[in-house]
């Protein structure tokens, strides 16, 4: 990569200007940088093009008069022969040289400018990239919040499945789902034997907390002895061990009929 200063002694070379040391050092550079060889090649041909733009110009008739007029008259007149050729003038050269020069700078301030800008459009696309990368992870982070929040409400979770305890049921099964957030589950049951009117099962918790089963309310069921329900306890509950459903008189009891037992979870 060329560097600034190198770019400013590439301008001097092109024009010139170069001392001989410093000419011999920069054609040394220019050998062993094929990058700066380029680069003095296209600045050479901007100032070829730019001067070769430049016309010749004539000088005035009258200035050849003037000059001839502030010549004291003792002095000798020597006239000057008229050259066939359209002379070249030293104006039209400086003006190309500075021409020339501006050039050469804005030349190498154009490419120094187009590398800033390169830089600038990389890192722009680097940040453009590291904000991909922070929206994706933030977007993994929102997933894994969202997995573990689920899996804490399916740790709360309880499932039991409860089995007949009695021999004139014997096909009678059922199931109690326990959302301990949220205190309340889901009971449902099959195959339970029809009771009499002035029958119901109750449902019950056995939670290690309390020294007599938790009530979880009056569940019946239809004429097929199916039935789906929504259930809170009476109390809270801090660990859902056991479920168990009781026959009980109508209107249910407040502590369970264990010689009545119907159904119990493991």
């Amino acid at each position: 990569m060329i560097d600034e200063r190198m770019e400013e002694q590439a301008s001097l070379h092109v024009l010139g200007a170069l001392s001989p040391a410093e000419a011999r050092g920069f054609k040394q550079a220019m050998q062993a940088n094929p990058e700066l060889r380029d680069f003095v090649a296209s600045l050479t041909a901007a100032v070829g093009a730019l001067v070769g733009e430049v016309p010749l110009v004539e000088p005035p008739p009258q200035l050849r008069s003037k000059i001839l007029a502030q010549v004291t008259p003792l002095q000798k007149t020597i006239s000057l022969p008229e050259r066939q050729s359209r002379p070249a003038f030293w104006l039209p050269w400086t003006f190309a040289s500075g021409l020339a020069l501006l050039c050469v700078l804005l030349f190498a301030q154009d490419t120094r400018l187009s590398k800033i800008i390169g830089q600038q459009g990389q890192q722009i696309d680097q940040l453009n990239q590291f904000a991909q990368s922070l929206q994706s992870a933030t977007n993994n982070l929102q997933q894994t919040v969202l997995a573990l929040q689920e899996t804490n409400r399916l740790v709360g979770l309880r499932i039991a499945m409860l089995n007949s305890l009695v021999a004139d049921a014997p096909k009678a099964i059922a199931v109690s789902l326990w959302d301990n957030q949220k205190q309340d589950g889901v009971f449902v049951a099959q195959n339970l034997k029809p009771l009499a009117a002035n029958r119901d099962y109750q449902l019950w918790i056995i939670d290690p907390k309390y020294k007599t089963p938790v009530d979880a309310g009056i569940v019946r069921a239809d004429a097929n002895g199916s039935l789906r329900v929504a259930f809170k306890a009476k109390q809270f509950i801090n660990d859902a061990k056991t479920f168990a459903v009781t026959e009980e008189a109508k209107g249910g009891a407040d502590v369970p009929t264990l010689k009545n037992l119907v159904l119990a979870s493991n």
